[in-house]
């Protein structure tokens, strides 16, 4: 989570009586799943041009990760924005974040965020954005059954943008990172790529 330049590690235990909100002015939170696009986002300092806190799962969040998530959406009513790769895993990370682990199911109620949104990675921003070929990473059969598993969630099976993203993705054959908009210029993603999803509301629910 960054409040300045620096960056503060989560601990596992974030609950009210060992973390303290004591004040806030931030407008939302940007939660990205790896720590190098984190980076990223630090150095280029979109949190201060933003407002915005910013924070990382390493992959999958943590316990302490999603409950502090938790905790800035519903204690200080910040919106929750996912900045994830285009592959079923980050499909898979946000409907964590959105609906709690199955595994975990009796934890969802201190740890899920329904509001939270997916800004991307997108399966069309191959082209909307227009890519090297050299991001594409070829979905193997691992990859294709997920995406067909998660596509049955019960919180995307009834949506028909995540049905037409999943459909999109596979159809396309390959998966994306979030390090593919870095690619293609170092601060694109920060500069452009995201301020313009938050401008035009332009996110998976």
């Amino acid at each position: 989570m960054v409040t300045r330049s620096i960056g503060y590690s989560i601990p596992s235990i974030v609950e009210p009586e060992i973390v303290q909100f004591k004040k806030n002015t931030a407008k939302f939170v940007l939660h990205v799943e790896k720590d190098t696009v984190w980076r990223r986002f630090n150095e280029d300092k979109f949190w201060r041009q933003h407002n915005c806190i910013l924070t990382h799962g390493g992959g999958q969040p943590p316990r302490g990760v999603r409950r502090i998530l938790h905790r800035l959406h519903y204690e200080l009513g910040l919106p929750v924005y996912c900045l994830l790769d285009n592959d079923p895993w980050g499909y898979y990370i946000y409907s964590v974040i959105k609906q709690g682990s199955i595994n975990l199911a009796y934890e969802s109620r201190r740890m899920a965020i329904p509001a939270a949104r997916f800004l991307g990675l997108r399966s069309n921003d191959y082209e909307r954005c227009q890519l090297s070929p050299s991001v594409q990473i070829k979905l193997n059969d691992q990859d294709i059954k997920r995406a067909r598993q998660i596509a049955q969630y019960p919180w995307f099976a009834n949506k028909k943008a995540w049905q037409k993203e999943l459909d999109l993705m596979l159809k396309n054959g390959f998966k994306l990172e979030v390090e593919a908009l870095i690619s293609k210029e170092i601060s694109y993603v920060t500069e452009e790529y995201v301020p313009a999803r938050l401008g035009e509301g332009n996110f998976l629910d």
